[in-house]
């Protein structure tokens, strides 16, 4: 009982994924559409166990661009079971004066999670793989 109440006490654990690997990200979440269409624009850097988690309100295949992006990234769809469905792996910015193409998965997703260019590949994340999204809010899955 007291074991319990010294877990209660210690309030909401900050948001977090968790690879299969047991490497564990620190979550920014972009829930909303402002977060969502910021992303992680004009950052100069990406710690290595930060991340940035697009929490959508159902699945779809949502695309992503590195417009205004400073760093690359690799981008991990997650379908509501919290199953990988797509990587792409380190993507590097779009030019200032270029193109900037989207890039989609090849399945609906629900959640989208970001971190820094070859994190996965290092990880050895793949397709079908689960991710532990710890989300401790009222009103997210």
């Amino acid at each position: 009982m007291l074991m319990g109440f010294a877990c209660a006490a210690r309030g909401p654990r900050p948001p977090a994924a968790v690879f299969p690997s047991g490497a564990e990200f620190h979550l920014e979440l972009a829930a909303d559409p402002e977060a969502r269409r910021i992303g992680y624009m004009f950052r100069n850097d990406v710690g290595p166990r930060d991340g940035m988690l697009f929490i959508f309100d159902g699945p779809d295949r949502h695309p992503f661009w590195m417009k205004n992006c400073k760093v690359n990234l690799d981008i991990i769809w997650i379908d509501s079971t919290r199953r990988v469905v797509e990587i792409a792996h380190d993507l590097a910015p779009c030019p200032a004066d270029g193109p900037c193409p989207s890039v989609f998965p090849m399945r609906a997703a629900t959640y989208v999670l970001e971190v820094a260019g070859g994190t996965a590949q290092r990880e050895g994340l793949d397709r079908g793989d689960p991710v532990t999204l710890v989300l401790d809010q009222p009103g997210r899955p």
